[in-house]
C-alpha cells in the first residue's frame, strides 16, 4: 500500500501551473500537425492534451476550498471521475490519494508514452537530447485565489478520452465514467472484465484486440491500435487504445493501464475529407480537360498572324496575350478580313468568362459577324443581330462586349459602332487622342438596344490602336494610367508598320502580370 502524499495550495498551484504550460506547448504542437495534415501526430498530440486537461480537472477540485460540497463536483467541468470493479461511485469529495494515481500512472507512462510520443512520433528523425520539454520556472500567481484559476475548456474536436486499469492480482478493475460513456454501458453493471472486451469488437477487428491483449499480457510490451466496438444500441464506435503492462518488482504484470480515445467523429471527418480530396481530383482534372479543349478551340479559330498582314488600304498587326493563370483560357478575339465589295471587315471583342464555355461563344459572335458583313450591314446593325444571337442562343448569364468597323479604302473612311468596348486610340502626326465613341451598350442586357454608327475620315500614315480591356486592366494600375501611357507613345508611333507598332505597345505594357486575357490590334493607313 502505497502511502499518499500530502499537499498544501501553493503546492497544487505550482503543479496546475506547470501542467498547463506542457498543454500549452503540446497545442502549439498539435496546431502545427494540422496545418501539416500530419493525422497520426496530430492525434497523439490531442491524447496527451486532453490526459493533461484530465490533470488538471483534478487539481482544480482540490484547490476548490468549496470541495466537499457535492454540487461543486458538478459544476466542473470535463470531470473524470473512476467507479471500482462493482459500479459503485468514488467519494464526492476528491482525496490526495486520487492525485498520487494521477501522478503514478503518469509516472508509468512517461517514459513511453511522452518520451516515445513527443520524441519519436511528433519529431521523427530528431534526436531526442536537443529537444527541451523542461517547463519555465513557476511564476507566482498574483491577484487571484486559487479557487478562481482557470482550467482551459475541453476542444470540441477531442472524442471522449477514458482510462481503465486491471489489477490482475486482486481482480480490481478501475473505469473512468468516460470508459462507460464510450462502451455506453451502465455503471450499475459495472466494468468489463479484460477478456469480455472481445466480445464488444466487431468480428472484423478481433484478431487486431487479441495482438494488442497478448502483447499486454504475454509480451508484457506497450502497445497502441484502432478498433472498432458494437455499443449495445446497435451503433458502431471507433477507438484508439494506448496500453501498458504494470510490471512487479520480480517483472510480472500487476496490471494492465489503458488509455481510449473515441475516434469516430475523426474518422468520419477524414472519410468525407478524403472523398472531398477523391472529388477534387476529378474537378482538376475535368478542368484540365476543359482547358485544353478551350485553348485548342482557340488556336483553331483565331488567326495567328506572326506578321504583319496586308488588306485593302491597310497593314494590320496583332497580338493576343494569355492570362497568367494557365487555366483561365478567356473569350477575347479579333478578326480583319477583305469583303467582296471592297470594304474590310475589322472586329474586336471580349466574351465574358473564362474556359471552354466563353472559347465557345467568343466563336459562335466571331463567325456570326463574318456572316453578318456579307449582307452589306452597317456595323450597328451587325451588333444589333449580334445581340439578339447572344440572348436567344446563349445562356441567360452570358455577355459581351465588342467593336465592328467597316473601312472603306476608296474614301479612307471607317464607320464603326461598339457595345460597351473600349474606344480605339487615333494615332497622328505624332499624337495620340481616345475616339468619342458612339452610344451603345454590353450585349446580352437588352432586348431592343440601339447602336450608333460612328464615320472617321482617316490619312496616309494615320495608325489605329484596337485593343480589348484586359490590355489595360492590370494589377497595380488604374485603368486611365495604362491610357496615358499608350497616348505617350504617340512620337514613336508615328512611324513604322502596323507589327513594329505592336512590338512596342507590348514593350511598354508587358506580356504578363495580366488577370484576364486580353489582345491588341493595330491598323496603319497606307
Amino acid at each position: 500500500m502505497h502511502e499518499r502524499p500530502e499537499f498544501d495550495a501553493a503546492d497544487l498551484t505550482a503543479m496546475m501551473t506547470r501542467v498547463a504550460r506542457l498543454r500549452s506547448q503540446v497545442d502549439d504542437l498539435l496546431a502545427a500537425y494540422l496545418s501539416q495534415e500530419s493525422s497520426r501526430q496530430a492525434h497523439l498530440c490531442e491524447l496527451l492534451s486532453a490526459s493533461l486537461e484530465q490533470s488538471l480537472d483534478h487539481l482544480a477540485r482540490l484547490c476548490s476550498p468549496i470541495r466537499e460540497e457535492p454540487a461543486a463536483h458538478e459544476a466542473v467541468n470535463g470531470s473524470s471521475g473512476t467507479r471500482g470493479s462493482h459500479g459503485r461511485a468514488g467519494t464526492a469529495a476528491v482525496s490526495a490519494g486520487s492525485v498520487a494515481d494521477l501522478f503514478r500512472s503518469a509516472r508509468y507512462l512517461r517514459p513511453r508514452l511522452v518520451d516515445t510520443v513527443v520524441g519519436d512520433t511528433l519529431l521523427p528523425g530528431r534526436p531526442h537530447a536537443p529537444r527541451d520539454l523542461s517547463l519555465p520556472p513557476d511564476e507566482p500567481v498574483r491577484g487571484r485565489g486559487h479557487q478562481e484559476l482557470a482550467v482551459p475548456p475541453p476542444r470540441a474536436r477531442a472524442g471522449l478520452l477514458a482510462s481503465a486499469e486491471w489489477h490482475l492480482d486482486t481482480d480490481e478493475i478501475r473505469w473512468s465514467d468516460e470508459m462507460y460513456q464510450i462502451f455506453d454501458r451502465d455503471p450499475v453493471h459495472g466494468p468489463l472484465r479484460l477478456d469480455d472486451l472481445p466480445y464488444h469488437v466487431l468480428p472484423g477487428d478481433l484478431a487486431a484486440v487479441a495482438a494488442m491483449i497478448d502483447a499486454l499480457l504475454n509480451e508484457l510490451l506497450p502497445t497502441e491500435g484502432e478498433f472498432r466496438i458494437l455499443r449495445p444500441d446497435a451503433t458502431v464506435r471507433s477507438v484508439h487504445l494506448v496500453g501498458e503492462p504494470v510490471l512487479d518488482g520480480d517483472g510480472h504484470p500487476r496490471s494492465v493501464w489503458v488509455i481510449m480515445r473515441d475516434v469516430t467523429e475523426l474518422r468520419w471527418t477524414q472519410a468525407a475529407l478524403s472523398e472531398a480530396r477523391a472529388q477534387l481530383l476529378v474537378q482538376r482534372q475535368l478542368a484540365r480537360d476543359e482547358h485544353r479543349m478551350a485553348a485548342e478551340l482557340q488556336r483553331a479559330v483565331m488567326p495567328r498572324w506572326t506578321r504583319a498582314v496586308k488588306l485593302p488600304g491597310l497593314d494590320l498587326a496583332t497580338c493576343y496575350f494569355p492570362a497568367d493563370a494557365p487555366a483561365r483560357v478567356g473569350g477575347d478575339w479579333y478578326d480583319g478580313m477583305a469583303m467582296a465589295d471592297g470594304t474590310v471587315l475589322l472586329t474586336l471583342g471580349d466574351m465574358a468568362g473564362h474556359g471552354l464555355a466563353a472559347a465557345a461563344g467568343m466563336t459562335t459572335l466571331r463567325s456570326a459577324l463574318q456572316g453578318f458583313a456579307v449582307t452589306g450591314a452597317t456595323p450597328g446593325e451587325m451588333l444589333y443581330w449580334l445581340n439578339r444571337l447572344l440572348l436567344h442562343t446563349m445562356p441567360a448569364e452570358a455577355i459581351a462586349t465588342a467593336l465592328c468597323g467597316r473601312y472603306e479604302p476608296e474614301r479612307r473612311v471607317l464607320t464603326w459602332s461598339r457595345a460597351g468596348h473600349p474606344a480605339p486610340l487615333l494615332f497622328r502626326g505624332g499624337r495620340g487622342s481616345v475616339l468619342e465613341p458612339p452610344s451603345g451598350v454590353v450585349l446580352g442586357v437588352h432586348d431592343e438596344p440601339s447602336y450608333e454608327d460612328a464615320e472617321l475620315e482617316l490619312r496616309p500614315g494615320d495608325l489605329l490602336l484596337l485593343f480589348t480591356d484586359g490590355l489595360v486592366e492590370r494589377r497595380g494600375r488604374d485603368i486611365d494610367d495604362a491610357i496615358a501611357v499608350l497616348l505617350g507613345l504617340g512620337p514613336m508611333l508615328a512611324t513604322g508598320d502596323a507589327r513594329s507598332c505592336v512590338d512596342l505597345v507590348v514593350s511598354r505594357l508587358g506580356s504578363t502580370d495580366y488577370e484576364d486575357d486580353a489582345c491588341v490590334m493595330a491598323v496603319r493607313v497606307s
